[in-house]
């Protein structure tokens, strides 16, 4: 069933609207700020009817809409605004709201709109025999994972068939390759889109939480439980969880997430009562020997057997070739929008250290690196010292090329820190004045009036 969020702060409009939606859908009600982002954050309501006037100011909703398509792009928001002479409506819809009514709201109208806005919804949804598209391949609306290699194309093959099953799946890779966003795109792929998606990182909570974290617990299971919590299986219900770095779990309540996957059955830390419940679970690791008998950490073989009945290998992004520009590209391209650099791009200098940068942290600090050398390049030109790349992590370069990158970035570097003086720089670099000179021959770099360095 579809979750609604109802947000008001009148009590009398909420059980209005909750009683109009209550037979069709899953509702839930929010009465202030707070509370409304602790039930997106916990349920990922399809639909959000958002009064604009939340918390005594009169545009709380429109910080809301914000922070509600941070946590979940796909929420069709509907505000209502008690103000016919004002802009917040327009506004609203601006910021990425799918409608907005103004009060004193009439039900139907209501009702139609939140059908229409389920059915944009549904037409948003992945067209799985146009998954790949130039290197793009389709999570949700407006949200891919890039590439066009052998081995990215070959998962994005894979993905479909995967999802259409309810098997269990085990994503391996190293950090920072994108493991969760091949576990997104197998739960957008499936029939339980319309649920939730619910990630947990097994290693970013402390040991004696992370149990009453999936499970839940009940009113006094132990010190500070003043009410009932429910875990994220739960929450999953008709969705996906997924376990990243799944090696993290510790040992013991590896048997009864065991023990769950057996009967998908939940029961509350201190509770008596066993819930059934409909989830998918996906796993995700970065270690390569998952399993291992003899530490506290990693998988027991059981546990791996059932979590990997189908197990996706993310390569590096050091063995995807060209896939390093696509995404390099992809990510210059939203910074244009992002940080208003509309004539953003990379010089063909800083492509070739792309192609040849080792990538240890792989995606992740590729978007890192780019993010600080879209602020710190000169002309909106991003060069291959912008970009920080370590000489010690490229790959692919004969000795000589090795030594011309390295000359061309301790020469920059040394006219940076002088002002770009060439008296100067000769001092500091310890040569004469026309080795500097020859230098900035040799490297196609001249400098212009507002001594800043330009590209040849």
């Amino acid at each position: 069933m579809n979750r609604l969020l109802i947000v008001d702060d009148n009590n009398g409009l909420r059980e209005q609207m909750k009683w109009a939606f209550s037979s069709d859908y899953t509702v839930y009600e929010a009465g202030d700020s707070n509370e409304c982002m602790r039930l997106v954050e916990q349920y990922k309501p399809q639909i959000v009817l958002l009064d604009m006037g939340l918390d005594n100011v009169p545009d709380k909703g429109l910080e809301l809409i914000d922070s509600i398509i941070e946590i979940e792009r796909t929420t069709k928001i509907v505000v209502i605004t008690a103000n016919t002479s004002d802009l917040l409506g327009p506004e609203s819809v601006r910021r990425g709201a799918f409608d907005y009514l103004v009060k004193p709201v009439d039900i139907d109208n209501l009702l139609v709109v939140v059908e229409r806005a389920l059915r944009i919804k549904s037409l948003e949804k992945i067209d799985i025999r146009s998954a790949k598209n130039e290197g793009k391949f389709q999570i949700e609306s407006n949200f891919f994972m890039i590439g066009a290699s052998e081995p990215m194309m070959r998962i994005f093959e894979l993905i479909p068939r995967i999802a259409e099953t309810d098997v269990n799946v085990l994503i391996t890779g190293e950090s920072g390759t994108g493991k969760d966003l091949c576990a997104r795109a197998v739960h957008y792929h499936s029939k339980r889109c319309n649920g939730a998606f619910v990630p947990i990182n097994c290693g970013a909570i402390p040991e004696n939480l992370i149990e009453s974290e999936l499970f839940g617990y009940v009113k006094g299971a132990f010190t500070g439980a003043n009410t009932d919590k429910t875990g994220l299986l739960e929450i999953a219900h008709e969705g996906t969880l997924l376990l990243d770095e799944i090696g993290e779990m510790p040992k013991n309540l590896q048997v009864r997430l065991l023990r769950f996957l057996e009967d998908q059955k939940v029961q509350r830390l201190g509770g008596t009562e066993l819930r059934k419940v409909d989830v998918r679970v996906v796993a995700a690791t970065n270690v390569p020997e998952i399993t291992n008998q003899s530490s506290q950490r990693g998988l027991r073989n059981d546990l791996f057997y059932r979590l990997s009945e189908f197990q996706i290998d993310v390569p590096p992004l050091r063995d995807r070739g060209n896939d390093i520009l696509l995404i390099a590209n992809s990510v210059i391209e939203r910074y244009r929008t992002k940080f208003g650099l509309k004539k953003l791009s990379l010089s063909s200098r800083a492509e070739n250290a792309l192609l040849h940068y080792s990538w240890p942290g792989n995606v992740r600090e590729l978007e890192n690196k780019l993010s600080r050398a879209a602020i710190t390049c000169v002309n909106q030109i991003i060069e291959s010292e912008d970009l920080l790349l370590s000489a010690s992590s490229a790959t692919g370069l004969t000795l000589k090329e090795a030594r011309d990158v390295f000359e061309r970035e301790f020469l920059i570097n040394v006219l940076r820190q002088v002002n770009f003086n060439i008296s100067d720089a000769a001092k500091f670099a310890g040569v004469s004045r026309p080795t500097i000179y020859d230098l900035l021959k040799k490297h196609s770099i001249t400098l212009d009036k507002e001594t800043t360095i330009k590209e040849n």
